[in-house]
């Protein structure tokens, strides 16, 4: 059986990924004169609890490496335990930072936490040909794969509340497109589908 110090380590280094993944693109983007945080008008309200549940999400894992004996007062799936829902687990984490890598790569400079306040590109190139956003279903292998990890009632509900809260953050993020970009992001939309290469009708 996978120890439990090995699922804490690893996760460890996930929230040391995850803090760097975003932090040097902000850094490189606010060297350039722009502003990487972006703005929240044009976002729902569920849209805009998005960085609340990262924020949860994040504190369940540090109370799960320091304070594990708070973590198991919550019901555990305890058939989730065995080593090959862990090892999945970790595979979906490292392929969703593989997709968050790609996709926050390609948009370069383009890249915001939250909607742009000036003009932007559109970005089609490179993994957004293949999906129009890779970065929100990276993030969702992450969530997933972290509840392959700490596989109880907690993390099954940030799990499901991320999901749900960035999926709306991203239907608010393909309006505002839609909007900005017209005609070309609408035929954008008919060749490449949200999260997978085809579109879903």
């Amino acid at each position: 059986m996978i120890e439990l110090l090995y699922r804490k380590i690893f996760l460890l280094l996930v929230l040391i990924l995850f803090s760097i993944g975003l932090m040097v693109p902000m850094i490189i983007i606010r060297k350039k004169g722009k502003d990487p945080h972006g703005t929240h008008e044009g976002y729902s309200i569920l849209a805009r609890l998005s960085s609340a549940t990262i924020f949860i999400w994040i504190i369940n894992i540090l109370l799960f490496i320091f304070f594990y004996n708070l973590i198991e007062l919550f019901w555990l799936f305890t058939f989730l335990s065995a080593d090959i829902f862990i090892i999945i687990g970790m595979i979906s984490i490292t392929a969703g930072f593989i997709f968050e890598i790609l996709g926050i790569q390609a948009l370069g400079i383009n890249f915001r936490i939250d909607l742009p306040k000036e003009e932007t590109e559109l970005i089609i190139s490179g993994i957004y040909k293949l999906m129009r956003n890779p970065i929100a279903f990276g993030l969702y292998l992450i969530i997933i794969g972290t509840f392959l990890l700490i596989p109880n009632v907690l993390t099954l509900i940030i799990t499901i509340a991320n999901i749900v809260v960035f999926h709306v953050k991203v239907r608010d993020e393909e309006k505002f497109l839609l909007a900005r970009f017209g005609k070309s992001y609408e035929e954008y939309q008919k060749k490449v589908g949200r999260y997978f290469p085809f579109v879903i009708k």
